[in-house]
């Protein structure tokens, strides 16, 4: 075949036939591309490693030596190690199967028929169920601009109400209130009134000292601070956490104890985790607070908004989408958030923070959503 015949095979070919064809390819090795990322889970909050081999090592011993025996119900070791920690008493502070629980607990003995828990909202959805598993009645109090208004709290408490609950830092939007607001409210709140304050995420504010608010239970005696090894600890698995509360608070504070107390493989880890772990702990939350702030700071380049956060994760919103939406959007992006809705609010989505590569694609999957709707 000759030059000119060579190109005259090509005369009769539809230009536009072609470039659909090109497109399609590339259509192809997009979706191919887009398959071969693999998908980055932000949708939950605690922390996504495995905790220091040790710790996983010291349950694992203590499993092949006293798996046999009673644990010690009153959990002294752990109770002491965190009595020195918070500069308080070992009385003052009850260790249970995770903070959730010994919340639960709390409110079964708090609550009776026709009471009421106050909470603002959104927040952690367990909060509302307590109430109703203990035959009382949930009370919402919308969040103003995120944040918990102290004067809308004091204003809902009624003849009925007996707790207040308060996630601080809250979730699922990751604003924090000051001792100084908390203790606002606590010096507000009525004798019948018991302030319940969730402490999940403490470790990763950087507004001020971890145990400031904890210090409240100096001078209000029903005032409980829950605290869990859930979250920044990495140990979910183990379900432990604790309450502490005032010396003249000890009676409630026994109540709400398990009846036999932790089992010997959490007692184990968590004694470790609380003598060796500290070097962990403060790498993850320094990660947390730059990635937080890089995440913050990137926000304002995007028609995205979301309240302060001083959690380990941002509550976000897009004008137009609703979460379930922008959820979805994000999913096609490999970029999995867990939808609003079921946290309180349907036009958010709440996000994780995790490292650099996690921040990148959760910034670039915003971008790729927003600029598509």
């Amino acid at each position: 075949m000759g030059l000119l015949d060579y190109y005259r095979q090509f005369d009769d070919i539809d230009q536009e036939e072609v470039n659909r064809a090109l497109r399609a390819r590339r259509a192809r090795e997009r979706a191919l591309a887009l398959a071969e990322v693999p998908v980055v889970d932000l949708s939950s909050t605690e922390w996504p490693d495995f905790p220091h081999s040790e710790i996983m090592n010291a349950a694992i011993y203590a499993a092949r030596g006293s798996v046999n025996s009673y644990p010690d119900r009153h959990a002294g070791r752990i109770r002491k190690l965190l009595a020195e920690r918070h500069g308080v008493e070992p009385e003052q502070i009850v260790v249970g199967n995770g903070a959730a629980e010994l919340l639960q607990t709390t409110a079964l003995v708090l609550l009776s028929a026709g009471d009421e828990l106050l909470t603002p909202w959104p927040s952690y959805p367990l909060y509302p169920l307590m109430a109703q598993r203990a035959g009382a009645r949930p009370v919402a109090v919308d969040l103003k601009a995120g944040t918990a208004d102290v004067d809308a709290v004091v204003a809902a408490v009624g003849e009925r109400t007996r707790a207040v609950v308060l996630c601080n830092p809250n979730d699922p939007t990751g604003t924090y209130l000051p001792a100084e607001t908390v203790g606002a409210l606590a010096s507000s709140l009525p004798e019948h009134v018991h302030l319940l304050v969730d402490e999940a995420y403490v470790q990763f504010q950087d507004a001020e000292p971890s145990d400031s608010v904890l210090r409240l239970i100096d001078a209000f005696p029903r005032v409980l601070v829950f605290r869990t090894f859930s979250k920044i600890y990495g140990l979910s698995g183990l379900r432990a956490g604790y309450a502490v509360g005032s010396s003249s608070a000890a009676s409630l504070l026994a109540s709400i104890a398990p009846a036999l107390g932790l089992n010997v493989l959490t007692q184990a880890g968590i004694t470790y985790a609380i003598e060796m772990g500290d070097i962990e702990i403060d790498r993850r939350r320094e990660l947390v607070i730059e990635q937080r702030r890089r995440i913050m700071r990137e926000l304002h380049d995007l028609p995205v908004d979301a309240p302060d956060s001083q959690a380990n994760f941002v509550w976000l919103h897009a004008a137009g989408f609703t979460g379930a939406q922008l959820a979805a959007r994000l999913e096609d992006a490999r970029v999995l958030v867990a939808p609003g809705g079921p946290l309180g609010a349907d036009d958010h989505v709440r996000a994780a923070i995790r490292g650099p590569v996690g921040t990148d694609r959760l910034l670039r999957g915003l971008r790729e959503a927003t600029a598509a709707g």
